[in-house]
């Protein structure tokens, strides 16, 4: 499938419709932006509202309210652009709204609440297409994303200062999953004071840590890069400090794929990413009080639990296919089931609670909704690292290899039990339109593409 080619963005006149375009794809991104910020603060105010009702139904408004500003881009006269590999991503979303019909299924309300988790934000691949045309637009997404990072960090050091007990008493920690076995037999805190949990934290951290690693590279002030690389190790402690191994794995691969992919000076790169890695090290160890040079020496724990739980899940995809080549409908891996446990009381599938996400969408979407999903992941890496080595601009090549590490390493982590059900799923689908759209963009003769409206 050959996507097609991208018409190019046009530089706005003073007045007539390209200039309500532009203004309208201007409002789009503040709009979306407004979005990704809330879903990074989401966490910290169900806490403090004590998880009240009206919180719940904010982000799913705040989406609809993008699609709405997506679709008004159309009436103020936007030319009309068709996203690379949009086929396969459309006739995936067809599926999935096929399987409501599934006769697995409990009921419609399971298969609703699973689209909203798991599915609903791929169409944020359009959206993202649309939004992120410029250079420029891409550039404040990185910056946005190392803000984030930055914040959640210290939030995690917070509340490894304040300690469990504090947390505890004042009921600000109030997640299932927000505590874990310490090796000292202790339960110990995993920092989740501002994500919706501690993997969805970590994840903000590592996302912001890379486009720190990306700044750094780019720009050529020795006191700039200083401050770049403290931030990137302060992003990169908050991730050590959520203590989940699968966003370690996810962190560890997308670095090293950013040391490979941003072009010549390896070493250079490999230099910037150890220095942030061993202030981190050095900054967790501080505040986790010795528990995370415990879990490092426990390595055997985290492997021990892939071969049986995430790898053992993997094994089961061809079991899962045969028995289930149609799917068994989607909302069987939907988060918190415990909520739905009422539509769940006569259960009769196999496999339901798997640990890994291949297998996971094979049991929703059967064996043509996995590889659709698989087909246009490998495509978009494909396409967009073909775009990466022939880039020359140095500057540009480095913004481009930080997207395309991350998304790399998100694609990567399902076969060790990463995935993207709930937030911050939704950036994969943003990171996928961002990397297929600096593809596209053509830069100007001094560097920078055209703009549609100056900022």
């Amino acid at each position: 499938m050959r996507p097609s080619p991208d018409p190019g963005v046009r530089e706005v006149v003073a007045h007539g419709p390209e200039r309500g375009a532009a203004l309208a794809t201007q409002r789009l991104e503040r709009i979306l932006l407004t979005f990704l910020i809330y879903g990074a603060f989401e966490g910290l105010l169900k806490r403090v509202t004590g998880f009240a009702w009206y919180v719940y139904p904010v982000k799913d408004l705040l989406f609809l309210f993008v699609l709405a500003q997506w679709v008004m881009l159309w009436r103020r006269g936007a030319s009309p652009r068709r996203a690379p590999f949009s086929v396969l991503l459309w006739l995936y979303l067809g599926l999935v709204c096929v399987e409501a019909l599934n006769p697995h299924l409990p009921g419609v309300f399971v298969w609703l609440a699973g689209v909203r988790t798991s599915y609903m934000y791929t169409l944020l691949y359009f959206v993202g297409y649309d939004t992120f045309c410029t250079e420029e637009r891409v550039r404040r997404l990185a910056r946005i994303l190392a803000g984030l990072a930055v914040v959640t960090a210290l939030g995690a050091m917070i509340e490894s200062l304040l300690g469990r007990e504090w947390i505890y008493e004042h009921k600000l920690q109030a997640f299932v999953n927000a505590t874990y076995l310490g090796v000292s037999g202790d339960w110990v805190i995993r920092p989740s004071s501002i994500g919706a949990g501690p993997g969805a934290a970590a994840m903000m951290e590592y996302f912001g840590a890379m486009a720190l690693l990306g700044f750094t590279v780019r720009d050529t002030s020795w006191a700039r890069r200083t401050v770049q690389l403290c931030g990137t190790g302060l992003a990169l402690a908050g991730v050590l400090l959520a203590a989940t191994r699968i966003v370690w794995l996810q962190a560890a691969i997308a670095a090293a794929t950013f040391a490979l992919l941003g072009g010549p000076r390896r070493v250079t790169r490999a230099t910037f990413i150890a220095v942030p890695a061993a202030m981190a090290i050095a900054t967790s160890l501080l505040f986790s009080r010795g528990e995370i040079n415990a879990r490092f020496q426990t390595v055997e724990t985290p492997l021990g639990t892939y071969r049986t739980e995430r790898y053992g899940a993997l094994q089961l995809l061809p079991r899962v296919i045969s028995d289930y080549p149609l799917g068994a409908g989607v909302g069987w891996n939907a988060p918190r089931r415990d909520l739905l446990a009422p539509f769940y009381e006569e259960e009769t599938i196999e496999y339901s609670g798997l640990h890994n996400y291949l297998s996971i969408l094979a049991l929703e979407t059967g064996l043509l909704g996995l590889l659709l999903f698989l087909v246009f992941s490998v495509c978009v890496s494909l396409w967009s690292l073909r775009a990466l080595y022939g880039e020359r601009d140095t500057g540009r090549r480095a913004l481009f290899a930080v997207y395309c590490a991350i998304f790399l390493s998100i694609l990567l982590s399902f076969l060790a039990g990463g995935g993207i059900i709930g937030w911050p799923g939704e950036y994969y689908w943003i990171f996928a339109a961002i990397i297929v759209r600096m593809a596209s963009l053509k830069p100007r003769p001094g560097g920078m593409p055209a703009t549609q409206l100056q900022a």
